[in-house]
């Protein structure tokens, strides 16, 4: 019996990489020799693993067999990973935004942000200056930064609404931060090559920067808001410091010069600030394309710790890292790295090491796919897209898929974990922007007495 399940699940994995790589003339000929076979096939038998996947792992596993790596995870580690998660994950849908932007959008997320007192609060406080409200920052192809109201109202305005629409470049913005102490300072990135500070209470560009010569892909603030990091296409990473003789008492917002320009063998795709921790000094990961390795940059005195993303420690170049993060539960104490591998393959780092804890698969990637990921705020789960129009949850100890989020119908191009809220923000080319909740949140907000709400928490803003 077991000899005829393997039987059946080999002729389903040639079958499904037949098709998966076009050999439409060999899909052909096998389908028509192996008919009987197939068609002796149970319809409730679950898809086989793809080959390409199976012979990743079976490489990565021997690889590390070779050099002894199986065990060698930490008690600290063990124990972290064989604590299971809450469930407390987003899992269902919460809001579509559906006409926030008519074209595609490229990145939304949460902040929040200092605006200007509406006449109803200079009523109430004529000596106020500025109100921070909690928003929806999303950018889309039309060049447009829109900030939409989450939870409170702001004036005449009400939650689901756009409130405020910025143009902070000539190019679509790619990458979009806020100031850790100055949440009226939003630092944008772009296609037009170069990165924007803009004062969110006067709508005003505070400063720009137009040091790259291809893309701004990434932009970040570091080391508490006294350093700005940029990356770009054009195969380097622009560190920015506050100028010296600022004086920071006087209320005033800080301004940057530029201070370091590292160049790196290919384009910047993935970028990730780490976390502070007592057991290092403030540094970003920058990962590229054509490039093997990881590059952690001392953001103190630009030292470049490089590291080897191949287990073997060659030099062959298979993938490239697009997306790089810390894990928010430890100090960034695992490093996780979505590549562009047609295995989808998510690799887990200890952070400052070579060493690869665990592989992730099961996630549709090709080489033209951007995919983007986000750690739970647990450390338990992270969630990755698809090029299904998908987004997959993983349990980190398990190295399981969990679940999927279904609902976009197009490339999700954007993805964003509220922290504190415990709310997902996708967005993608149909043009749509949602959130996504805990299942359980919505079971008690709907169990509980409901005051008056413009809007229900699964409703579609038109």
């Amino acid at each position: 019996m077991e000899a005829r399940k393997l039987i059946s699940e080999a002729h389903l994995i040639v079958q499904q990489f037949l098709e998966s790589q076009g050999y439409s003339d060999a899909l052909a000929a096998f389908l028509r020799e192996a008919t009987p076979v197939l068609e002796d096939i149970p319809k409730s038998m679950p898809a086989p693993r793809p080959l390409l996947e199976t012979l990743t792992d079976i490489r990565m596993n021997q690889l590390h067999s070779q050099l002894g790596q199986l065990n060698m995870l930490s008690e600290i580690e063990e124990k972290d990973f064989a604590t299971p998660g809450d469930n407390t994950m987003p899992n269902e849908v919460g809001l579509i935004y559906k006409a926030t932007h008519s074209v595609n959008i490229i990145l939304a997320r949460t902040a929040g942000v200092s605006v200007a007192p509406t006449w109803q609060d200079l009523e109430a406080n004529p000596e106020m200056t500025s109100k921070t409200v909690q928003a929806l920052i999303s950018a889309a192809a039309d060049r447009t930064v829109k900030f939409t109201l989450l939870d409170q109202p702001h004036g005449d305005d009400q939650p689901g609404q756009v409130f405020k629409i910025l143009q902070p470049h000539d190019g679509v913005a790619l990458d979009i931060d806020f100031h850790p102490h100055h949440p009226e300072l939003m630092l944008t990135s772009a296609m037009d090559k170069s990165a924007v500070l803009t004062n969110t209470i006067t709508g005003e560009v505070h400063q720009k920067f137009k040091d790259h010569t291809k893309f701004v892909i990434r932009a970040k603030f570091a080391m508490d808001g006294a350093v700005i990091v940029t990356g770009a296409h054009d195969k380097t990473v622009n560190i920015y410091k506050v100028k010296e003789d600022q004086n920071h008492g006087n209320g005033s917002l800080p301004t940057y010069v530029l201070d370091k320009t590292l160049n790196f063998k290919g384009a910047v795709e993935g970028m990730c600030v780490l976390p502070p921790s007592k057991n290092r000094s403030p540094t970003v990961v920058i990962g590229t394309r054509d490039d093997n390795y990881l590059h952690y940059v001392d953001l103190t005195n630009y030292s470049i710790v490089k590291y080897n993303m191949n287990v073997n420690k060659d030099d062959w170049v298979s993938f490239t890292p697009m997306e790089i993060s810390a894990s928010p539960h430890n100090e960034g104490g695992y490093l996780l790295v979505s590549t562009d591998s047609p295995t989808g393959r998510q690799i887990l780092f200890r952070t400052g090491s070579a060493l690869q804890l665990f592989d992730y698969y099961g996630v549709p990637t090709d080489a033209f796919s951007t995919p983007r990921h986000v750690w739970h705020r647990s450390g338990k789960y992270f969630y990755v897209t698809g090029n299904d129009n998908k987004i997959y949850y993983f349990s980190v100890g398990t190295q399981q898929v969990v679940g999927t989020l279904d609902g976009h119908t197009s490339v999700i191009r954007g993805l964003y974990m509220d922290h504190a809220r415990n709310i997902l923000v996708s967005c993608g080319f149909d043009k749509t922007v949602r959130t996504w909740v805990n299942a359980s949140t919505i079971s008690a907000s709907n169990s509980a007495p409901r005051a008056s709400h413009p809007y229900d928490s699964d409703m579609v803003l038109e």
